[in-house]
């Protein structure tokens, strides 16, 4: 009998974490939660899980911060990096793009399980903790975009870019990235402006206000 696949999620998004989670059980593998850099750290040392999902951007050590001081130590073990912008993959073993594409995922953990595909069913409570979520978003992101604090407006989008896709809202998704594009691209600010009430426009939509 094939020993199910122990893996550690490191994801500081509690919404995407839980989901995360829940594909990765459907699926067999026993899951260890991080909801930061050191705690993933401290679990990929203890050695007791096959391979470590971990999240770029996260509290008190980032993913890659994590990941080099992991090899430093001799830690050989998959590493697979996930994000919603380019990451250089040297060091990781993987970098998976977000919103995360259920099949590459369950593609990726298949090479450790060797079971079969299985169809992912978001429970009703789950979906509405997201829905319920996205009303704070949307106060967080007026705040930022009336005080022009771009920087808590990127980290926002930045999220929100990957946990809509995940739950399956690929525009609201998309123009959350379409905000994280202005801001890097130094854009103006009536443009910063038009981008973030578009993406008002979506979250409004997805969580029915």
């Amino acid at each position: 009998m094939t020993e199910p696949v122990r893996l550690i999620l490191a994801e500081d998004d509690d919404f995407l974490r839980q989901l995360l989670q829940l594909q990765c059980e459907s699926m067999g593998a026993i899951v260890a939660p991080a909801c930061d850099g050191e705690e993933a750290v401290s679990l990929a040392l203890s050695y007791e899980y096959d391979l470590l999902l971990m999240d770029i951007h996260m509290p008190k050590c980032d993913g890659i911060q994590a990941m080099t001081l992991l090899r430093q130590l001799g830690y050989d073990r998959p590493i697979i990096a996930m994000s919603a912008d380019d990451v250089a993959t040297a060091g990781f073993t993987t970098v998976l793009k977000k919103p995360l594409n259920e099949q590459t995922l369950q593609q990726l953990l298949q090479k450790e399980t060797h079971r079969p595909t299985v169809e992912l069913v978001i429970s009703h409570d789950l979906q509405q903790q997201f829905l319920q979520g996205l009303v704070l978003a949307r106060h967080q992101l007026e705040q930022a975009n009336h005080s022009k604090d771009w920087s808590e407006l990127q980290r926002l989008s930045h999220q929100l870019k990957g946990t809509a896709g995940s739950f399956g809202f690929p525009e609201l998704s998309e123009a959350a990235d379409q905000v994280q594009r202005a801001i890097q691209d130094g854009q103006t600010d009536a443009a910063l402006t038009a981008a973030t009430e578009q993406l008002l426009h979506h979250i409004q939509e997805a969580s029915h206000e």
